[in-house]
């Protein structure tokens, strides 16, 4: 997964409403472990050097990984 899936994403959420919401909620939770897993490491450094405009991008990405994962946990709840 690459880190501009994320704006990808939410760009598309903001143009086309909640049908792009489902469909992020649709990719399911493994999907979101993995993408956290992948943020994670890459603020560590596991993944080479980061500079400050990833950094922040990586941290806002793992915000919305995070927030996509409680939905997906949630949505198997219900």
């Amino acid at each position: 997964m690459r880190d501009d899936d994320f704006s990808l994403a939410d760009d598309m959420a903001e143009d086309n409403g909640h049908d792009e919401l489902s469909s992020i909620a649709d990719l399911g939770a493994e999907h979101w472990q993995e993408e956290i897993e992948f943020l994670e490491q890459r603020l560590r450094g596991d993944q080479g050097e980061i500079d400050k405009d990833d950094r922040e991008t990586c941290q806002v990405a793992l915000e919305i990984a995070r927030d996509n994962l409680q939905n997906c946990l949630k949505g198997k709840k219900d």
